[in-house]
Parts: C-alpha cells; sequence; structure tokens
C-alpha cells in the first residue's frame, strides 16, 4: 500500500499539467479582421471567418469569400521564486493558423467550411529550473473542422450552424523526483492524441446601420484513448518493483468549454464601422483529471483543477481609409479563469488586456493581404498556496502577436 501510495503521489506531480493547456489560453487569433479589432466580430459579418464567429452572419456576406492565415505568437514569461531568484521561459514562436471558404449556394442559402486553432498552448523552460518536477515543457494542439450552413429567414433575420469535429494532441516534458547513478533526476515524456465532437450556431439580425448577433459554440469532450507514457533515468529498483514502468499506455479526457458570445456593429457612415462583443465561456467544465493505466492500475490519479467561468470584453473599429486599404484597431479585456491555488508553470494564466492594431490592402482580381499586430499585457499572478503542488511564487507574462493572411473574394 505505501509503494502505492508514493506511485500515485508521483504520478500525480507527473500528469496532471498534461491538459491544464487548454483551461484558460482561449487562442483569439482565428482571421486577421477579428484579431486587429480586439475579436469584437460576433455582431459584423465582415469575411470568411463568419463562419466560426457567428455562423447565422454568413447570410449577410454578399460574395463567396476564401480566407487564409496565421499569427506569430511570441510569449514571455518570468517566475520570481518564494525565496528570490527570477527564471525565464525560454524564447519559443507559436503559430495557429486558420482557413475558410464561404459560397452562396442559393438567394437564402449560404454555405461554409471553418479549419482553425481555437485553443492551443506552448510552454518551455529550462530542463534544470526550479519547477522542473511541475513542468519543463507543454504544448497542446487543437484544429477545429466545422462544416456550416446559413438560411436567411427575412431580411433582417437569418440563422447558421454546423457540426465541430475536434483532433487534438499533448506533448508534456518534465522531471522526476527519483534518480539512478546516471542522471540528477528521471524524466519522462508524454504523448496523446484524441478526437471530440460539438456543434456551432448563431443568430444574426441587421436594420439600417446596426447589426446584432448571438453565437454558441459547444463544449467539445477530447477522448485520449492510447496516450504513450516514456519514462528515463529511473533507478532500476522501482523498475523492478513496478513503480514505473520503462514505458505504458494510459487514456484519459478532457471537456473543451462552450462559449457564448453577443456582439453588435453601428456602420457610423459609409467608411467607419464599430463593434462590440461579449464572451461568456464555460470553463467550470474542467473541473478536475482523471488518468487511467490499464496494465499499471497503481499508477491511477485525480487531479483537481476547478475552473471557474470567465467573461471577455472587446470592443474594435474600422475605418476605410481609401479603396484600397483598411485600417483597423481594438481593445479587451480577458478575464482568467484559473483560480487562486491552481496556478502552474504550464499555464501561468492571468487577467489580461489586450491591444491591437491591423490593416488591409487591395490588390487586384479579388485578392487582399491582411496584417495585424496585438499585444497581451497579463496582470502580475502571486501563487502563495498551491494546492496540488505547493510550489508558489510570482509570474508576470506577456505575449506579442504578428498576423499574416490573404483574402480573396469572386
Amino acid at each position: 500500500m505505501e509503494r502505492m501510495k508514493k506511485s500515485w503521489i508521483l504520478l500525480g506531480c507527473l500528469i496532471g499539467p498534461l491538459f491544464s493547456m487548454a483551461g484558460g489560453f482561449q487562442v483569439n487569433t482565428q482571421g486577421q479582421k477579428a484579431l486587429s479589432m480586439g475579436g469584437s466580430v460576433t455582431g459584423f459579418a465582415l469575411d470568411g471567418a463568419t463562419s466560426f464567429f457567428n455562423p447565422g452572419a454568413m447570410s449577410a456576406l454578399d460574395k463567396n469569400y476564401l480566407n487564409a492565415g496565421f499569427s506569430l505568437i511570441f510569449p514571455k514569461t518570468s517566475f520570481l521564486g518564494k525565496y528570490g531568484g527570477t527564471e525565464d521561459l525560454d524564447s519559443k514562436v507559436y503559430t495557429p493558423f486558420y482557413c475558410y471558404g464561404t459560397f452562396k449556394y442559393k438567394e437564402k442559402i449560404t454555405l461554409g467550411l471553418s479549419i482553425n486553432t481555437p485553443f492551443g498552448l506552448g510552454t518551455k523552460w529550462k530542463d534544470d529550473w526550479s519547477g522542473r518536477y511541475i513542468s519543463q515543457s507543454a504544448q497542446l494542439n487543437s484544429i477545429y473542422f466545422q462544416p456550416t450552413i446559413a438560411y436567411k429567414l427575412s431580411e433582417k433575420f437569418s440563422v447558421g450552424g454546423g457540426p465541430v469535429f475536434v483532433l487534438g494532441s499533448a506533448h508534456l516534458r518534465k522531471a522526476i523526483p527519483v534518480s539512478d547513478s546516471t542522471s540528477a533526476f528521471a524524466s519522462t515524456d508524454l504523448k496523446g492524441t484524441g478526437t471530440g465532437f460539438g456543434f456551432n450556431a448563431g443568430i444574426y439580425y441587421t436594420s439600417g446601420k446596426i447589426s446584432l448577433g448571438l453565437s454558441y459554440r459547444s463544449q467539445c469532450k477530447v477522448m485520449i484513448k492510447k496516450g504513450d507514457a516514456t519514462f528515463s533515468d529511473i533507478p532500476s529498483s522501482l523498475l523492478e518493483n513496478g513503480t514505473f514502468p520503462s514505458s505504458t499506455n494510459f487514456k484519459t479526457d478532457v471537456t473543451l468549454p462552450s462559449v457564448f458570445s453577443f456582439g453588435l456593429g453601428y456602420k457610423v457612415n459609409d467608411k467607419i464601422l464599430v463593434t462590440g462583443d461579449f464572451n461568456f465561456t464555460g470553463w467550470s467544465s474542467y473541473d478536475s483529471l482523471i488518468f487511467t493505466f490499464s496494465d499499471h492500475s497503481n499508477l491511477n490519479s485525480s487531479s483537481a483543477r476547478k475552473y471557474k467561468n470567465a467573461f471577455a470584453i472587446r470592443v474594435g473599429g474600422q475605418y476605410l481609409a481609401t479603396e484600397k486599404i483598411a485600417l483597423r484597431a481594438g481593445i479587451a479585456f480577458d478575464q482568467s479563469p484559473v483560480q487562486d491555488g491552481y496556478v502552474n508553470p504550464d499555464l501561468p494564466d492571468a487577467n489580461k488586456m489586450v491591444y491591437s492594431a491591423g490593416m488591409s490592402y487591395q490588390l487586384k482580381k479579388g485578392f487582399s493581404f491582411e496584417g495585424t499586430l496585438m499585444y497581451e499585457s497579463l496582470k502580475q499572478r502571486k501563487e502563495s498556496d498551491n494546492v496540488e503542488n505547493n510550489f508558489n511564487g510570482t509570474y508576470k507574462s506577456t505575449i506579442f502577436i504578428l498576423g499574416l493572411g490573404v483574402q480573396y473574394v469572386f
């Protein structure tokens, strides 16, 4: 029983962060126009990204759209330990992407396809840093595939929606507080892929200069049925008595949260557009993590996360400077769902202010180029009584984002 208890504690420290990367890190880079306007596009149909932000608004698009692009994300985090000493996150660039297409099939019916990456995270610390037993590196990738249809009920009202298929992958490296004669500490490498399903739906209303939108993206439960766990530099005695295997498989699942959005748009005149959004994300679905090892039941574990529901407020604007140039800007407040006592170095999340600006340049034959700059400033986060691992200190993070995209209208 004592050996099993020790195994459970070690593994709980080991794999707890695997999916905490998704909680609290919703990647809002799903279209350059939306990105440059602070994400406030639920209430106005700008381009093919409407198929993701509000499928009901696709009927307001008077042409066919193809949009594609990506962002370069540069995160920076510093950690000040409880007893002093600052350690920095290693520099690394992450590249979420998107592809959209909308096609006006009939006067009242518009078809669309959305492929994007709305959830993801990447962090990489030094292998020997003070939090190495919590996380050395962590990365989550998710790809959402969504075919969509919109129907115009009247000149003012339209609705839309579609199913969502999610393909996710996770990769975690961290140290284990045991060692053999060749290394100061053991380590593990965890990899897994999974799938999930959900749906997206929206309503759109327009009258004169004003437009309103409601959208809902459902929860998506992602299942990892056969993840791979590899253990290195484990003392032979712990391998022989079964405390750790050299490698094994595990299964787990996580429910990515639902998102409800309300947005409005107001066309001040032919050149100026103002937008605003309110987002409510149901992070409370991410309450705990349960890991099951069919061949090593002594490693089974459950880890609390206790995320809370969170909101975001976004405003943005667009100015048509010339026939070819459109300028945009936005600002947002994004609340963190991570509660005190559950902040970890794989997700040093905090309330954040977001500032963005961008532009489009119209090329020939229906093509245009789009670019965005965004800066996210996270509030300094002090963790003084961590529930899961007692790893305490102060985190300060900033994120810089460069986005590039292309659009084709026909």
